[in-house]
């Protein structure tokens, strides 16, 4: 049985491939989640330049419902908005459907034309299996962003940008640490989700 993770720890490993509309997914990774995780977050591209960056998925052969355990069926991106101008995604598979305990990859490739900072949102139905009957569930996932500048190292005002450490250890149970820098001090709202992107905490930090 495979224990729902937190996707502040979502267990992504960051790849990057030279196909600009397929990518291969790596059998290698055995542990739920994806890589690169919402903490490593995803790379920075710059206005003009080719960008490419490969998200690596795993899906959990089961889940808990409760106290019980059941089969994931699949998890299918249905959606993944928010990319910047002159960039898209393509699945493998190809129709975007990950089977339970299956290897699954999204590259997304282009040439960004516009600076800014993008929000991504996927939006993913998990299948599982209750008392023998399929069920499903939507939920939405908009951790990740991609900062697209017009020169490398600063954003498009010319500041430092927002970092997060992996967390550690990784996997957790019980505790984690997870650290980040801000160009200015301010509040957070820190969330943490599981395998699926249901938020499992949130508390604003300084």
């Amino acid at each position: 049985m495979n224990r729902l993770l937190l996707i502040a720890a979502f267990i992504f490993s960051f790849s990057t491939q030279q196909s600009f509309s397929q990518c291969t997914p790596n059998t290698a990774i055995t542990q739920p989640g994806i890589f690169p995780d919402s903490a490593t977050g995803l790379a920075a591209g710059v206005v003009g330049q080719p960008y490419t960056q490969v998200l690596q998925l795993k899906v959990p052969v089961d889940t808990l419902v409760g106290p019980f355990p059941v089969p994931i069926n699949s998890i299918e991106l249905l959606s993944f908005t928010g990319l910047p101008a002159g960039l898209t995604y393509a699945c493998s598979p190809s129709n975007c459907t990950y089977p339970g305990g299956s290897n699954g990859c999204v590259a997304i490739t282009g040439t960004p034309t516009v600076a800014g900072n993008y929000t991504l949102t996927g939006i993913l139905e998990t299948t599982v299996t209750i008392f023998g009957l399929p069920v499903t569930q939507v939920d939405t996932v908009d951790y990740y962003t991609i900062d697209v500048t017009n020169s490398t190292g600063l954003s498009e005002d010319g500041l430092p940008t927002f970092t997060m450490s992996q967390n550690m250890p990784n996997p957790c149970e019980d505790i984690t640490t997870i650290s980040f820098t801000l160009p200015f001090r301010s509040q957070v709202d820190f969330y943490m989700h599981n395998v699926i992107g249901k938020e499992v905490f949130h508390k604003i930090v300084e």
